[in-house]
Formats: C-alpha cells, structure tokens, sequence
C-alpha cells in the first residue's frame, strides 16, 4: 500500500461519485464526523494518482477539510485507468461482509457493560436497542368477530357499510 501526504488543492472529487453526498446535521454525515472526531483520520481516502480524483472518502474528505481545516491529507494511492478508477469507486462504495449478528450483539453488549458509548459504533439507537434486546413486542390479544361491528350483512352476498350505508356484493 503506497501512502502519501497530499495537499487538498491535489484533490479531486470524483464528478461521477454515485453516492449521495451527505450534509452536515445528516444522520449519516454526523455519525462519521463523531467518529473520525473521536477515533482520528484512520481510513485514508483513496486517490488516483493519475486523474487526480478521489476514488473513495468523499465524505471524509468533507470533514477533514471543511470542519477540521487540514490542509493535506494522507491518502492511498492508486494509479488507474478511467475505467479502473469508476468500477473501483463503486465497489469501495458497495462490497462489505454481512454481520455476524450474534457475534456483534454480544460484542457491543460486552462494550457497553464496560461503559463505552457505543453509538460511537455508528448504529443508531433503534437498531442498538433491537441488536441488545430491549425493544418490547407488544402482546396484542386477538380480536373477536364483535371488535368488527355490525358488517349490516342484508343476504349471504350483500353487505351494508356501516360508515356510508352502501351496499355491495361480497364473495
């Protein structure tokens, strides 16, 4: 892996970037911002050498330079073809494992018993609570056929509304 410290002036976005650029006081905007506040710049951006563009970490380059200032950035370079370059964009912004969602609850079980906040992990709190077990499920008692009111039925067929009045068929 080749890194190099770059001066943003060197930095391009990628015109063609087909993720959506996030805002601050965006949900996902804030959640990054938080942790690269919290944790530091520890996933580089991605550059192509060659055009010039960001191939990954559009957002974080938004943070790093327009809410924390930095000049230049560390980076790791690539050197590609236009080709290259956009189909290794999408894939940065696409491919990624699924969890191993008992193995992640437990993880951030154990890390909240030791006091960490863990909506540094990124979730937010309604997936946090489901992934911790504490969402309740309402236990709805069934209902009986005088919770539907009177359906007005004139003939095996015919069916009066009882909000309207109008009558129709009923198979």
């Amino acid at each position: 892996m080749n890194i190099r410290i770059v001066p943003i002036d060197q930095i391009n976005a990628a015109a063609y970037n087909p993720r959506v650029d996030l805002q601050p006081g965006d949900v996902e905007y804030e959640k990054l911002r938080r942790s690269i506040e919290e944790f530091g710049y520890v996933e580089p951006i991605v550059w192509n050498e060659r055009t010039g563009n960001m191939v990954g970490g559009h957002q974080r380059y938004k943070i790093m330079v327009n809410e924390l200032g930095h000049t230049e950035l560390k980076v790791s370079v690539v050197d590609l073809d236009d080709q290259q370059e956009r189909l290794l964009n999408i894939a940065l912004n696409k491919v990624s494992g699924d969890w191993d969602e008992d193995a992640l609850s437990q993880l951030l079980v154990e890390l909240q018993q030791e006091g960490v906040d863990i909506s540094l992990s990124g979730f937010d709190d309604v997936d946090l609570k489901k992934m911790l077990g504490e969402i309740e499920i309402p236990n709805f008692e069934a209902g009986t056929a005088e919770d539907q009111g009177d359906l007005g039925v004139l003939s095996s067929k015919l069916v009066t509304c009882p909000h309207c009045g109008e009558e129709f068929e009923h198979d």
